[in-house]
């Protein structure tokens, strides 16, 4: 049994290896895939190595079934971890990762998670929908749904836009605002459960920061605590606006010497947005392979069942 992240932006799996060595405290902390007890497992033959933005794994390719919601999925190519990036993966609380990206930036001959799933007609339509949720309660983490919405977790209607890169679920964004103040126009954006916070081009990220009201802090930017005086940040889709509130964007960070507070937007040095979880435990996101298309709405929240 494992435990794993399912992330939209990446296409490829992985699990830690039961080979991986005793020096590897990341790997020892987790569950392991043992292949020598499976009756399944082929040696693909192959290295692999995989660079996330806070860390990388390698090891080697394996093909075996996957068990996954009482599905099984076989001939499924994955990674077996040898080596993780400790002060990343140590003390993770998952073991492996899922990439629900698309065949155009997975490994070379080998088939991605949900494809598969597709593929292999174990979905009605291939699609599946995200709803994260940030508070503790009966459906702690949110959910997610392989060939399917539900309806009773999003208010109002599914906003559709065409996918601008097919690989990622990329698409494009007209603009993003603070308030009335544009602060990019036409530009490109990822769905990423995989990242926690908002990453947008660098070229941007001072004339956000500065209309959100921040000030340069021990050279970094921090935010008023109190959240009421800060504006909301708009992104305009598909001809709808998405907008997060400073209760949304605000992260309070706590130490025995002070409490201050700081964005959930951080710069990149690529000429892209990443809308990880910040953006999508607000608004219930619908990924469409089958008409290669996202959709969005407004995710509901606890008050509103």
């Amino acid at each position: 049994m494992f435990k794993v992240l399912f992330d939209t932006g990446s296409a490829n799996t992985w699990l830690p290896s039961s080979n991986c060595p005793i020096s590897n405290t990341a790997c020892q902390r987790h569950n392991r895939y043992k292949a020598n007890t499976s009756l399944s497992h082929v040696q693909v033959g192959r290295n692999y190595s995989l660079a996330y933005g806070n860390g990388n794994v390698s090891g080697y390719l394996s093909q075996d079934t996957l068990r996954v919601a009482g599905v099984e999925l076989p001939g499924f190519i994955f990674g077996e971890t040898l080596s993780h990036y400790q002060p990343t993966f140590a003390g993770t609380t998952f073991d492996g990762i899922v990439g629900l990206g698309l065949r155009q930036i997975a490994w070379n001959d080998s088939t991605p998670f949900f494809e598969l799933l597709c593929q292999q007609s174990l979905v009605e339509h291939c699609i599946f929908s995200v709803y994260l949720r940030r508070m503790t309660g009966k459906l702690f983490g949110g959910e997610i749904i392989f060939g399917g919405i539900d309806t009773s977790r999003y208010k109002g209607i599914l906003h559709y836009v065409p996918l601008s890169q097919v690989g990622h679920w990329q698409f494009q964004m007209s603009g993003v605002f603070v308030g009335n103040k544009q602060i990019d126009g036409k530009a490109n954006a990822i769905l990423d459960t995989g990242t926690s916070l908002i990453l947008m081009p660098q070229r941007v990220f001072d004339q956000l920061q500065e209309a959100i009201g921040a000030k340069v802090d021990n050279h970094s930017y921090v935010v008023s605590c109190e959240q009421s005086e800060l504006p909301n940040v708009q992104f305009h889709v598909g001809g709808e606006k998405f907008s997060l509130s400073s209760t949304d964007y605000v992260i309070k960070l706590t130490t025995p010497e002070q409490t201050i507070c700081t964005s959930a937007f951080m710069p990149i040095f690529y000429n892209f947005w990443v809308l990880g979880d910040i953006f999508l435990t607000r608004f219930y996101s619908v990924y469409d392979a089958e008409s290669k298309r996202i959709g969005l709405a407004e995710a509901k929240t606890d008050s509103d069942f």
